[in-house]
């Protein structure tokens, strides 16, 4: 069993660019710092094979929640290092997970406080890849 996003990093990205190359498909991908340092040689194929890099913080953290130093440190720390990696080229997007909200999970409090559905955002212009949380190992985590 693959957890961690061991499989979404290793398995998954070479599939996409597989994919992606046979169908002549460009992607942008936001990339979080974290990620970036967790799979470098598969971020690094995703470069090569000429997809544009955006930013996406350092590891799916909560902009509400943190202070604005925070952030600022946060995107100082992933802008170097996605420009570093990108061979000086900076990231062209940014992309800052907002308005949509859940309930975190608290095993020591009643369920019924914390089993709440999905609180969507507002839609927008940009086209985005589905993906499925129940088939992801990163929400048990969160």
């Amino acid at each position: 069993m693959r957890e961690q996003g061991m499989f979404a990093g290793e398995v998954g990205t070479p599939r996409l660019i597989k994919l992606f190359k046979k169908y002549g498909i460009q992607t942008t991908w936001f990339i979080p710092g974290h990620s970036l340092e967790t799979f470098p040689k598969e971020m690094a194929a995703v470069r090569d094979a000429g997809h544009e890099i955006g930013l996406h913080g350092y590891s799916h953290e909560n902009p509400t929640a943190l202070s604005v130093q925070q952030q600022a440190d946060i995107l100082d720390y992933t802008y170097k290092l996605l420009t570093d990696f990108n061979n000086g080229i900076p990231p062209k997007a940014y992309f800052m997970r907002d308005e949509d909200r859940w309930t975190k999970i608290d095993y020591n409090a009643t369920a019924s406080t914390w089993m709440k559905p999905l609180i969507k955002g507002s839609e927008t212009g940009l086209v985005q890849i589905p993906g499925n949380w129940y088939l992801d190992d990163l929400p048990p985590m969160m």
